[in-house]
């Protein structure tokens, strides 16, 4: 079978196409006739050798999240399972004609949609369900900001949280993205490379600030969040593509009595399942 592979850390170019045996399924494992991989951030962190947690090891193969066929099925696994519309994340490998998965961590795809839609159905919807609902547990009536709100995270964590009845503010980096942003349904939507934007929220919540925010850049600017966030509020980082935030001193959480958490989707998906 054909297979991308990562023999040492390096940016695209680290990227070999070569020719592999097709793997065999474990006890607990299928084997998954790859249609489709998304792009996720950790497989290019994992390729760099940017993260030190869940990373593969090298040589590897990429492919984070995939989906696809499952072509056989390992030892105490239904044998029903074989020739059914799967997805899957978190398992590397995607990248190659043929790959291995957890039958547990497998999300059956609906006949109508595309293995494109298939894939961000298992990571980006079951990502952005969680966020709203098990790590900030979202209430009504409180004010939700969301960075990236261009993005397939998070577009989506807005509509859940809107449909949660929360008031969402979404931010973009740019103007110009204002109106793709409107169409899934937030209260607002600010600039966030302004370096006013936390007024622009308290201007929206009555001097308050937001009770949830969700970012997935960090980066220095991220103290930033410390200053837009609504006493007993909540920040969750989801991600780090601006790079590593500051250190946060303490007394800006004692005085506000903020938290501030992280979240990764198998935590909170093993909790809720």
């Amino acid at each position: 079978m054909r297979s991308v592979t990562v023999l040492a850390p390096g940016g695209p170019e680290a990227l070999t196409l070569v020719e592999a045996e097709v793997p065999e399924p474990r006890s607990g494992e299928v084997l998954i006739e790859v249609a489709y991989a998304a792009l996720n951030p950790l497989d290019n962190h994992a390729r760099a050798d940017r993260i030190k947690w869940n990373h593969p090891g090298y040589p590897f193969t990429p492919g984070f999240e995939f989906c696809g066929v499952v072509d056989a099925v390992g030892e105490g696994v239904d044998e029903a399972l074989i020739g059914q519309r799967v997805a899957t994340n978190g398992q590397w490998g995607g990248n190659a004609d043929f790959a291995i998965a957890p039958a547990h961590a497998l999300v059956s795809v609906p006949d109508d949609f595309d293995w494109p839609l298939a894939c961000c159905f298992s990571t980006c919807a079951y990502t952005s369900w969680l966020l709203v609902h098990s790590a900030a547990k979202v209430q009504p009536d409180q004010w939700v900001v969301v960075h990236s709100a261009a993005g397939a995270v998070g577009s989506l964590v807005m509509q859940i949280a809107k449909s949660a009845g929360a008031q969402v503010i979404g931010l973009v980096g740019g103007e110009h993205k204002f109106e793709f942003v409107e169409q899934f349904g937030p209260d607002a939507v600010i600039d966030y490379l302004r370096d006013d934007w936390p007024d622009g929220v308290k201007a929206l919540t009555e001097g308050r600030g937001a009770d949830v925010i969700f970012d997935g850049n960090a980066g220095d600017r991220a103290p930033m969040n410390l200053d837009a966030v609504a006493p007993l509020g909540h920040i969750v980082y989801l991600g780090a593509s601006a790079g590593q935030a500051p250190p946060v001193p303490p007394s800006m959480l004692i005085g506000k009595s903020c938290s501030v958490s992280g979240f990764v989707q198998y935590f909170h998906q093993a909790i809720c399942d």
